[in-house]
């Protein structure tokens, strides 16, 4: 278990990400980071999550779109199968009941019963911006109940 208020209070340059909601049956996660920048369409995420991982955390820039779902059971399944240990939307999800019941960390700013476009369209593993924090590949993703930090490196906690 990780707590983000002593990580930051140890580590306080780390960037602070705050206002998601928890859906995934984990609340405590961290990992390093991968990203996808993509709008209303979620081809780049289901790709991504497809990928094995290490306990990896996926931070997806959905340019905080109200109007479809990023993420639903079926990818967020598929992505602990492959090892991811999080997911960070900055958008919407769907599928809130079965997601609660999956291992995984999951984040994101509320949910949509509408499912996203599948045009491919979007960036893999570049810098994205949530808030004023700028998000990029190799930085490492620490989340709990209070929030979200994000670090350049993986941090030296106390277990």
């Amino acid at each position: 278990m990780i707590s983000t208020p002593d990580i930051n209070d140890k580590y306080p340059d780390t960037g602070v990400i705050t206002d998601f909601i928890h859906y995934g049956a984990v609340t405590s996660f961290f990992g390093e980071i991968s990203t996808v920048e993509c709008f209303e369409d979620n081809s780049l995420v289901k790709k991504k999550l497809s990928e094995k991982s290490d306990g990896g955390v996926l931070v997806v820039s959905g340019k905080k779109s109200k109007k479809v779902a990023l993420l639903g059971d079926m990818i967020a399944s598929m992505a602990k199968e492959n090892g991811w240990s999080g997911i960070i939307i900055d958008g919407y999800v769907r599928d809130i009941e079965i997601l609660r019941n999956i291992d995984i960390g999951i984040m994101a700013l509320g949910s949509c019963p509408r499912k996203s476009r599948k045009e491919g369209k979007g960036e893999v593993d570049g810098i994205i911006m949530i808030d004023d924090i700028a998000v990029k590949p190799k930085q490492w993703l620490y989340a709990d109940i209070n929030g979200i930090l994000i670090s350049a490196g993986n941090l030296e906690l106390e277990t």
